[in-house]
């Protein structure tokens, strides 16, 4: 699964291009994009997919509500996040939380929210001036690496969701750091 929002013009080639790897590497594979597709990039994804021969192993599902994510995310095995240097991707989180592994440009904030257990961060170069994202060999082969213990690394990515982005930690911190804010105020008067 590639979900989310597609408006960088590598995510969506690369996801197809690691998808072939991984299943010329004896994988039966499928890939589910799921989130806007412009026609444009319907117009290469489709293009792309018949070049590759993947037309039967991929399907375009288009936008999702919020509401929708957790059926949607149940269709898969793996989120494959491509987005390089991506500051904080919900998406991941989102996926976690449905117990999918996530595989991923280890890049930007997405390694602190997966961490080394709950998916795979593929290293790649560090550019601030032009995309770097991992090559399609080097995603496959994380791809490969989750998929051989999926179940420890989905047990790990729902563990983690739950423990360190549940709402009630989110809210209990807040309503400390406005407690604290109004003591002080008080204080001050």
């Amino acid at each position: 699964l590639i979900a989310g929002s597609h408006p960088d013009p590598y995510r969506l080639p690369l996801a197809l291009r690691t998808t072939a790897k991984v299943i010329a590497a004896g994988t039966d594979a499928r890939l589910l994009i799921a989130g806007r597709v412009n026609d444009a990039q319907l117009v290469e994804l489709t293009a792309l997919s018949s070049e590759l021969g993947l037309n039967d192993r991929i399907r375009v599902s288009g936008p999702y509500r919020q509401s929708e994510a957790p059926d949607l995310f149940r269709q898969a095995d793996i989120l494959l996040h491509t987005k390089y240097i991506d500051p904080c991707p919900s998406v991941a989180i989102e996926a976690m939380a449905c117990g999918l592994p996530v595989v991923y440009s280890k890049t930007g904030g997405t390694p602190e929210l997966v961490g080394d257990e709950a998916g795979y961060g593929v290293p790649t170069e560090l550019n601030w001036h032009e995309p770097r994202p991992p090559s399609p060999e080097q995603l496959a082969e994380g791809v490969a690496k989750v998929a051989g213990d999926l179940s420890r690394f989905s047990a790990a990515a729902r563990e983690r969701a739950v423990t360190r982005f549940d709402l009630k930690h989110w809210l209990k911190r807040h309503a400390h750091v406005i407690e604290e804010l109004v003591r002080s105020l008080r204080e001050a008067r």
